[in-house]
């Protein structure tokens, strides 16, 4: 090999990469993943959170250096938490100012992108989106022109601007080393039916189960995931039959035992329900923003074992028809989902990171 050569393979000290994972689950938890992976590479990673909030605890399990910043939430609301938000902006702009200089960013979506996107502009520092949903949030579409890459979980409904890419959905290890040791645990004799609402759980989801519960077969099994809010409704309300959780952040756990799951289609939700193979029955949120939970049930009923049921359509004895066909049919085989999401992104980061430094 010529000797030339050999010395641009001597790179330049990597810079930080800086993580934006403010927000719900669906925006930290892949965040926390794509973290580790770019920790693995020996690069400097900073994780972006507010203080006091549940992401700052979950990047804390996992081992990740944090960075606070106070981000607020601007469609939707009133004029005066709109006014809030641009002076928090502004506050928090400031405040990131010297830890993106020559930084690379990667913003999970959501309101709590937005200070690491403006910072990174106003440095001229490479950032990049990663957005799960099949419709663009606000933030990918307005941002997505300036972005180095956008990476998506899911395929997209009407592309952004600018170089984009579909990954599939950072999933954290646990979910696919319980997956593994699903596929060989015991058939147990009675049928569980998992009503997954996700962390603030779904009431329509909850009173469904409730509902059910009273004309299930004896030998069915019900699990309720009712969120905080509505449990003790729902544990007052329940039967023998029926088990009832406030919330969980070890959900493979209890969706590795299910043989049906019925859940809304939050996209980081939905992908982890079909790393398991697990017959589905998708009731999306009906008032999503731009329906996007409508569109990732479609694409889910697609790639995996499952179907989409409008809210408006759903009944107990619709639900429980449903149902017993979707036991007695043929399993439609094996999900067709990427399950090493975190290293393509990381991948192509590490590369344009080289290809800017040589």
């Amino acid at each position: 090999m010529i000797q030339g050569d050999e010395r641009q393979l001597v790179l330049p000290r990597m810079p930080r990469v800086i993580v934006g994972g403010i927000g719900t689950g669906g925006h930290y938890y892949p965040a926390v993943v794509v973290a580790q992976a770019l920790k693995r590479k020996n690069l400097e990673v900073i994780f972006l959170t507010r203080r006091g909030f549940l992401e700052e605890r979950v990047a804390h399990d996992y081992g990740l250096r944090t960075f606070s910043i106070n981000a607020h939430p601007f469609y939707g609301k009133s004029p005066t938490k709109k006014l809030f938000f641009l002076f928090s902006l502004v506050y928090a702009v400031y405040r990131l100012h010297a830890l993106t200089k020559d930084a690379v960013g990667i913003a999970f979506g959501g309101f709590g992108a937005v200070p690491l996107i403006i910072s990174c502009m106003m440095n001229r520092s490479m950032y990049y989106l990663f957005e799960p949903n099949r419709v663009p949030g606000r933030a990918t579409k307005r941002f997505s022109g300036s972005a180095k890459r956008v990476f998506f979980g899911l395929p997209p409904i009407g592309g952004p601007n600018g170089i984009s890419m579909v990954t599939g959905i950072p999933v954290r290890r646990e979910f696919k080393d319980a997956e593994k040791e699903s596929t060989h645990r015991k058939r147990s004799s009675s049928t569980s039916l998992l009503f997954y609402g996700g962390s603030h759980g779904a009431r329509r989801l909850n009173d469904l189960a409730l509902e059910l519960q009273d004309i299930l077969p004896k030998k069915w099994r019900v699990t309720i995931i009712a969120g905080s809010s509505d449990y003790e409704r729902v544990a007052r309300l329940k039967n023998g039959q029926t088990k009832v959780i406030p919330f969980t952040e070890s959900p493979w756990q209890v969706i590795s035992r299910a043989d049906v799951v019925i859940s809304r289609a939050g996209a980081l939700a939905g992908y982890e329900i079909l790393c398991f193979d697990k017959k589905v029955i998708f009731v999306p949120f009906p008032h999503a923003i731009d329906n996007h939970q409508y569109y990732n049930a479609e694409y889910f009923a697609r790639v995996g074992d499952a179907i989409v049921c409008k809210e408006r359509d759903v009944n107990a004895k619709m639900m429980i028809e449903q149902i017993r066909k979707f036991l007695a049919k043929k399993k439609k085989g094996t999900t067709s989902i990427p399950k090493d999401a975190e290293e393509k992104i990381v991948n192509y980061m590490m590369h344009d990171i080289a290809y800017e430094k040589v």
